[in-house]
């Protein structure tokens, strides 16, 4: 029987809401620059990149433990309310070869001169016998945070 669940995380960032928004709004250009040791490339294949229905193709550095390429979807995005959710599928359509689904979730709402990030990851085990991705929500927001980092330091 295939377990479900929702993982939720965030923090406090440095940056502005607006800061923050546009460059993940920009994700699949500044990720490979910013983070040379973990994007080998992200390639827009379908969509344009911005709006809902868009797929990116990304290479991962081959340090890491998890996959070392994924299919990303824009499944929603408001830039008003600065939020997206975005499927990612990993190689055959199966999310790190054990998850059926695997839905990231992120807002970001002004807060003072930052802003406050909020991360949730959806998931889906094929069994109730395979491992809940706790570790995968503290990889995406630590990835945030390191996004804030790179925008302070820019």
């Amino acid at each position: 029987m295939p377990i479900r669940g929702k993982l939720e995380g965030g923090f406090e960032a440095k940056s502005s809401a607006d800061m923050f928004w546009g460059a993940l709004r920009n994700w699949y250009t500044l990720f490979p620059k910013a983070f040379t040791s973990v994007y080998k490339a992200v390639e827009v294949v379908e969509g344009d990149g911005k709006a809902v229905g868009s797929v990116f193709h990304v290479s991962i550095s081959e340090d890491s433990p998890f996959a070392k390429s994924v299919r990303e979807k824009i499944e929603a995005v408001d830039d008003a309310k600065r939020t997206l959710i975005m499927d990612v599928a990993g190689i055959d359509e199966n999310v790190f070869k054990i998850y059926k689904k695997y839905v990231l979730h992120v807002s970001v709402t002004p807060k003072g001169n930052g802003s406050e990030v909020k991360v949730a990851v959806e998931y889906e085990n094929p069994t109730e016998n395979d491992p809940v991705p706790t570790e995968f929500i503290d990889v995406e927001v630590q990835g945030f945070k390191d996004l804030d980092a790179y925008l302070q330091n820019k």
